[in-house]
């Protein structure tokens, strides 16, 4: 099975969804799942009030769930999902995502989960059972990965029980980098070797896929409205495409782009030119959405 494959059900999967629902510092989302598609009356957004949502991977995110409580009722009112069984996309600096490279020799399954959690015991100073963490191996030609997502396990549990109390039943956990990816990579036509650029008013995630896996995954918090986003999109983009030229011996010519701020509304122009590279927007119209369609 190959990486557009595996990726859909990636970070705890669970059968589909009868909705989806994002919950970031700086806003409140949801899309009910329907064969027909995106219409006006099965999508619900609505901007956050700063301090309301403190994206942290290891403390408590909630700082006023009764106000999150009264969202979620609002948006259930308007979509209003046929079924109980939800996806919910995590605030992207609520976790982290590793990519391990593995010896070429053979693991057990029993063997590569002590692999990660070694490598996980030296990524945190806390004990790995205050994290909650999911995985999947790929195959790149002579190399295999495991890419490992993670969350504070008491982070997890605050978002399932917000749900819980709303008669909500919690399958996958995604966040919304790998979501827009899962998106890009079950679109037809998706290239084997690109740079997502994923921009939203918290964060930058940036992730290398060479020959149809995942290869760099970065993050990078920002903050909104911050004079500085444009220019900080821009060097550290250039430096992942420099760094894939040195160690992966690839030269990326492809930029996927999804960027939900309007302050940066001329980023496209702004990475061909500097770096020189053809740039293809995510869902141009509602980029919030991009999510939540990747993320079911």
């Amino acid at each position: 099975m190959g990486f557009k494959e595996k990726i859909t059900g990636y970070f705890l999967e669970q059968p589909g969804p009868a909705a989806v629902f994002q919950i970031s510092p700086s806003y409140f989302a949801a899309l009910k799942i329907e064969p027909e598609g995106i219409s006006s009356e099965n999508y619900f957004f609505e901007q956050l009030p700063a301090g309301l949502i403190e994206a942290q991977l290891l403390l408590p995110n909630l700082k006023q769930p009764e106000a999150l409580e009264e969202l979620i009722d609002t948006s259930v009112k308007k979509i209003n999902p046929q079924g109980n069984g939800i996806t919910i996309i995590l605030p992207e600096m609520s976790s982290r995502v590793f990519i391990f490279h593995l010896e070429n020799n053979p693991m057990t399954p029993a063997e590569l989960v002590k692999f990660i959690e070694w490598r996980l015991e030296h990524q945190f100073s806390r004990p790995l059972s205050e994290i909650r963490y999911s995985y999947q191996t790929f195959n790149n030609g002579h190399e295999k990965k495991v890419l490992v997502v993670c969350t504070g396990q008491e982070v997890a549990d605050e978002y399932e029980a917000l749900f819980s109390r709303k008669k909500f039943h919690p399958g996958k956990l995604t966040i919304p980098s790998l979501s827009v990816l899962n998106l890009i990579m079950t679109t037809d036509g998706a290239a084997n070797d690109f740079l997502l650029v994923e921009v939203d008013l918290d964060y930058l995630s940036l992730i290398a896929v060479i020959d149809g896996s995942p290869y760099l995954y970065r993050q990078k918090q920002l903050w909104p409205e911050n004079q500085t986003n444009l220019e900080s999109v821009l060097k550290e983009a250039g430096n992942t495409i420099h760094f894939i030229e040195d160690k992966a011996r690839k030269s990326l010519s492809l930029a996927y782009l999804r960027s939900n701020p309007d302050d940066l509304a001329g980023l496209r122009e702004e990475i061909e030119k500097s770096l020189k590279v053809e740039v293809v927007e995510v869902m141009t119209e509602n980029k919030f959405l991009a999510p939540l369609v990747g993320g079911q």
